[in-house]
């Protein structure tokens, strides 16, 4: 085929191997499954639609009161996770609600979700939590006081003995937390 004709068939393969190339990426990316983002406890969209909302809730939160993880790791036979509450005088708040959700990252399936606090001076405790499976958690609360909440988002690893908050590099918490 020395006559010229090899580049235009050349070009048209070309375009047309790209053509299902293309398709192909399109497909395997339309069979994967989607999984909503659950950081702040609610679905991407509403996120998104209330996003500084939510970022100006936790700045108010955060003037008003105290929210530190006193609780340990995620584990296999079972830990404590909880949470100090005060005010900015340091006095105890014992009327907050607290949700808190295990996840498991990327994925909701094995999902807990805890609603029912033990208060004891402003300390919500929820005890003997067991995680279904090894590996990474993580730890999402979302604490409501009158009109103001915030969400506090952490990382645990079972078998690690540490909680690392969301977008941070050191520890929040050492704890005794076992597989």
């Amino acid at each position: 085929m020395s006559d010229g004709k090899q580049w235009p068939i050349g070009i048209i393969a070309s375009i047309i191997f790209i053509v299902l190339a293309c398709a192909a990426t399109i497909y395997v990316a339309l069979m994967q499954p989607v999984q909503e983002d659950a950081d702040m406890m609610m679905g991407y969209h509403t996120l998104n639609n209330n996003a500084n909302d939510i970022i100006v809730a936790g700045i108010i939160f955060d003037k008003k009161y105290n929210l530190t993880y006193v609780g340990e790791g995620v584990s296999l036979e079972g830990s404590t996770l909880a949470y100090k509450i005060t005010n900015k005088k340091g006095d105890f708040i014992n009327d907050a609600k607290i949700e808190v959700i295990l996840s498991r990252p990327i994925t909701l399936d094995n999902q807990v979700t805890l609603s029912q606090a033990k208060i004891n001076n402003g300390i919500y405790s929820f005890e003997n939590i067991k995680v279904p499976l090894k590996g990474r958690w993580n730890i999402l609360a979302r604490v409501v006081i009158g009109n103001d909440f915030r969400h506090m988002n952490l990382k645990s690893e079972t078998g690690a003995k540490s909680v690392y908050e969301y977008g941070l590099n050191k520890p929040m918490r050492n704890s005794g937390a076992n597989n």
